[in-house]
């Protein structure tokens, strides 16, 4: 018998604190000691804090707003045939093109062309 799909995430709504210890801190710590206290699409608002909190992927409370950071791995990019420009613009208008999100360099700068 076939394996039965497994629904979407449900989004559990908001929840609403008008306590200010209730912060990220603290719902950091609730979800490193019991990881079903709070879901994914889960919102926490804190309306002393004016803040509204959420727990990421990899189970990090942020603040709504905040960047995740970013780490790469450096191993696995591939730097043969990065190409080099004189100018951002001579990269943006080269053909072929270089892709939104792909490497290229100007002199010794390695850049990520993002427009």
């Amino acid at each position: 018998m076939p394996a039965t799909p497994q629904p979407p995430y449900h989004r559990w709504g908001v929840r609403f604190t008008s306590d200010a210890t209730h912060n990220k801190a603290f719902l950091q710590d609730a979800h490193d000691n019991d990881a079903s206290s709070m879901y994914r699409g889960e919102l926490f608002l804190n309306e002393v804090l004016d803040e509204a909190y959420y727990v990421d992927s990899t189970g990090i409370v942020r603040v709504l707003g905040e960047r995740a950071d970013i780490s790469i791995p450096f191993e696995r990019i591939d730097f043969t045939g990065i190409r080099e420009f004189a100018t951002d613009f001579a990269a943006s208008i080269a053909s072929p093109p270089v892709p939104i999100g792909g490497l290229y360099r100007t002199e010794s700068t390695l850049k990520i062309r993002v427009a």
